[in-house]
């Protein structure tokens, strides 16, 4: 039984389509142009050395236009990481598909971090951008942590109600559930991915297992 499962049947839970509106808010679709253009450079170029002129030369527009609307490099590339949270989530029942039991958490999770991985944005800065990663890391971690586990809880705690996981505080594992995605995303494991985070999570979503 998949994700959507969980939250029918869990009365007064989060609805699936409503789930993106819980990262944050996402970037209006009337900025897909601009966030389009800002993958592009930091693509080629990196966050260091792209400027809002770069970003509006793509475009085609004024770097004005582009800093009334963005502000910063910086700000552009996390609208960037906003847009593609809210389309993860509208992918999730493609890519539960068919993944019964506890698995589908953490099927989900490794597809998640697989696909931020690869991002072209994302992965030019993971591999050239050392110092930004670093000044994430220490000054916006805590946040995205709380932001991840925000959008979590209330689908363990669906799955929980559901019987497919052990009930337990939701709050905590969300927690867990993102520190791990994020240690995975910054240094991923040795291995197949979905493998790790199987032997690592479902000892802890088993519902048959008790503490």
């Amino acid at each position: 039984m998949c994700i959507f499962a969980f939250v029918q049947e869990a009365a007064e839970v989060i609805a699936l389509p409503e789930l993106a509106e819980r990262l944050g808010g996402a970037p209006s679709a009337a900025l897909d142009p601009m966030l389009d253009a800002t993958v592009e450079c930091l693509s080629r170029h990196g966050l260091s050395k792209s400027t809002l002129s770069d970003i509006a030369r793509e475009l085609g527009v004024a770097p004005s236009t582009v800093y009334r609307r963005v502000g910063s490099v910086e700000n552009a590339a996390m609208l960037v990481m906003a847009r593609e949270g809210h389309r993860l989530m509208q992918a999730m029942p493609e890519v539960i598909a068919g993944v019964e039991g506890p698995r589908v958490i953490t099927v989900f999770l490794a597809e998640s971090i697989r696909r931020t991985a690869s991002h072209p944005m994302v992965s030019k800065i993971l591999r050239d951008e050392v110092d930004w990663v670093g000044r994430l890391v220490t000054r916006r971690l805590e946040d995205m942590v709380q932001q991840s586990a925000a959008t979590t809880a209330p689908l363990l705690e669906s799955a929980m109600v559901a019987g497919h996981i052990r009930t337990q505080d939701a709050d905590a594992l969300a927690h867990w559930i993102a520190r791990v995605a994020m240690i995975c995303l910054f240094v991923p494991p040795p291995g197949d991915l979905q493998d790790a985070l199987d032997a690592l999570l479902l000892p802890m979503l088993d519902p048959d297992r008790r503490t």
